[in-house]
């Protein structure tokens, strides 16, 4: 039965690509590069037991409050109090990895309860989850949407005609024993009497996600905007609130420009404990890139020589240093382009295979005859290319869709290739290839509005695998509105950018935010993380999927998996129904099959299986219940399936 479904879901992705937009006609799968996705799809075996769905009833029932699970990437608006139907989630993750879940609360009249989940259990291994609450923003594009993501310490007021959403959390470890866990939701109002209860559970793929994620990350994290908010910070702090948010970063597979004890660089200065603070960092597999000199720090040949002898006691080290000049941030003019070469020129003079990322933004001809640009002229001394995503658009794309930002020139690519081959071509000279988004690109193009639907945060990566694209960099994860406690509420705060008047029009929401000051919330020396942070996470982590796929089954398959969701920057399907399946089917196919596949007796009789299950938590896998993989919402499925008739139709009258 179960792939009989992944058949299906397959055939159902291939009709909805058939109808796409003519802007990614040029991108799309051949028929052949199509049957070929599906059948891999259609390989896809799901060893995970199914769940049961039927309500669980609390000792002191509340009727009134509704409950219900939703994917992580998909932010509920607090006006929205309609159930979903999902009584019971299953988390899927691999070893070595963290996933979530939301758990969604709407009540027909204020209280206050306290929420707890236990620890997700299977043959006595317990995985200890950590429980967050969402924190809304009104008005963000029309709609109260949540970013912050506050640690749940303690009871939480729950209000009439507004649902508010908690983040469960999973973490897995290498070791982390494979198969079923189970944990139970309690909800209990100011009494302490249990008004609500659920069942969620966590399926772990024999299979772990490695330290080192392909994805290497960068991102400015602001010292000053963490100790101006508040006075008490600068005394007797000693660095630990910005160590506190540069692990969270890490733990979220983001690397901060400076790395603790080394904000400016200056190596000479480390002994004791701030040495052993900085070569744990540089001996820590997470850490796969930082600034050697730290952030706005002139670079001299004498502090470039200090960095690289302490350095190069290891190769590793040397390799995880990325030179970036806050003076050379794109550079437009052809004064600020020599500034990048000069800078190339100082580096290269003490450290032979130096990394230098220059973020570009702007590109125009050098040389109107020869088609020359900006990045052929910086060629011989850039060695880390990172330009906006938006470059990796070709004339073609925005010939296709006006709506597309592009920024070489015809001559150019006819002289030297599109961008995409450049930059592959730049690979193969043994350069790295990363991109970046800020205010832009805006729609149809993904960036990190608050505004976006969150699906569209993981989808960016797969982007970037499709690509394949080495690294990402974001300016700032706490460019916050003030620093002062008075000014936006410690820099809480939608952050909402527009700017119609120009020729290059934003329209955004937290650009610069990844986290949040813990002094809103009485954290002082903490940070509170965004939705949109777990979701660069989970996008890092989706394309080592991608990786481990192309390594079991072949370079390459991943493209076949990943154009059923997007085939170019500006086309993509932000359904969270259908990229829940792929990323389910690519799960199963990368794990290993542990033993040989019986005939399922539903399928063999050609029936359905019943829907419900009571006793999920003991079923083997393959028999009857509820799957993830068939978790459709009825709108959507009706919508493809609509878009299947119609292809055959077409195909008919042809």
């Amino acid at each position: 039965m179960k792939k009989f479904t992944l058949i299906l879901l397959a055939a159902l992705t291939a009709a909805v690509f058939a109808v796409s937009s003519a802007a990614s006609s040029a991108h799309e799968l051949t028929e052949a590069e199509q049957n070929s996705a599906a059948e891999l799809l259609a390989s896809a075996v799901d060893r995970a037991p199914q769940i049961p769905n039927e309500p669980v009833r609390a000792e002191a029932e509340d009727e009134g409050t509704a409950l219900w699970f939703e994917h992580s990437y998909v932010k509920v608006p607090a006006e929205n109090v309609t159930p979903n139907g999902r009584n019971s989630y299953q988390i899927r993750l691999a070893k070595n990895e963290i996933e979530c879940v939301w758990l969604i609360l709407a009540p027909s009249e204020d209280k206050t309860v306290t929420v707890t989940v236990s620890d997700f259990i299977n043959e006595g291994t317990a995985i200890t989850p950590r429980v967050y609450y969402g924190f809304y923003f009104d008005d963000v594009a029309g709609e109260s949407t949540i970013d912050p993501i506050p640690p749940l310490d303690g009871p939480i007021e729950l209000h009439a005609g507004r649902s508010q959403a908690f983040l469960i959390k999973v973490k897995t470890e290498k070791d982390t024993p494979a198969g079923q866990y189970k944990a139970s939701v309690s909800v209990k109002d100011a009494d302490g009497k249990e008004i609500k209860r659920a069942d969620v559970y966590a399926y772990v793929w024999d299979f772990a996600l490695p330290d080192s994620s392909h994805v290497k990350t960068l991102a400015d994290l602001g010292w000053w905007a963490i100790y101006a908010a508040d006075p008490a910070l600068y005394s007797g702090d000693d660095g630990a609130a910005y160590k506190f948010y540069y692990d969270t970063l890490l733990e979220n597979k983001v690397n901060a420009y400076s790395m603790p004890e080394l904000l400016g660089g200056d190596y000479g200065a480390l002994d004791g404990d701030t040495l052993a603070t900085v070569t744990a960092y540089l001996d820590d597999p997470r850490v796969q890139a930082f600034n050697p000199l730290g952030w706005k720090t002139a670079l001299s040949e004498e502090n470039i020589r200090s960095a690289y002898e302490f350095l190069s006691q290891k190769p590793e080290w040397l390799a995880k240093a990325y030179f970036y000049p806050d003076s050379n941030d794109e550079p437009m003019s052809r004064a600020q382009l020599n500034s990048v070469i000069d800078n190339a020129n100082l580096i290269k003079s003490v450290w032979e295979n130096y990394k230098l990322i220059i973020p570009m933004h702007w590109n125009d001809l050098i040389d109107s005859k020869t088609g020359e640009d900006h990045f052929e002229y910086l060629k011989d001394y850039v060695t880390v290319w990172c330009p906006h995503t938006f470059f990796f658009n070709t004339i073609a794309d925005q010939k296709a869709d006006k709506r597309l930002t592009v920024r070489v020139k015809t001559k150019t690519e006819r002289n030297y290739g599109t961008f995409p081959e450049r930059m592959a071509q730049r690979q193969a000279e043994g350069n790295e290839v990363w991109w970046y988004v800020t205010r832009f690109p805006q729609t149809p193009e993904i960036a990190l509005s608050m505004s976006d639907p969150e699906v569209n945060h993981r989808i960016l990566f797969w982007q970037q695998k499709l690509y394949n694209v080495d690294g990402f960099l974001y300016y700032a994860v706490n460019d916050w509105y003030g620093a002062g406690a008075s000014q936006h509420n410690w820099g809480w705060d939608k952050k909402h950018e527009v700017d119609t008047g120009t020729i290059n029009p934003f329209d955004y929401y937290g650009n610069g935010v990844l986290l949040y000051h813990g002094g809103y919330i009485g954290r002082l020396h903490e940070c509170v993380e965004s939705i949109r942070l777990e979701s660069i996470r989970d996008g890092v982590e989706d394309y080592d999927y991608f990786d481990l796929l192309d390594a079991k089954y072949g370079e390459g398959k991943s493209t076949l998996v990943i154009k059923q969701i997007t085939t170019s920057l500006g086309s993509y399907k932000s359904d969270p129904e259908l990229f829940n399946t792929i990323r389910l089917a690519v799960g199963n196919l990368i794990a290993p099959d542990p033993w040989p596949e019986t005939v399922d007796t539903d399928e063999a009789t050609d029936t359905e299986p019943s829907p419900v299950t009571t006793d999920a938590d003991t079923e083997p896998a393959g028999e009857k219940g509820v799957s993830p993989l068939v978790w459709i919402i009825p709108a959507a499925a009706a919508a493809i399936a609509a878009a299947v008739i119609a292809a055959v139709v077409i195909r008919k009258k042809k």
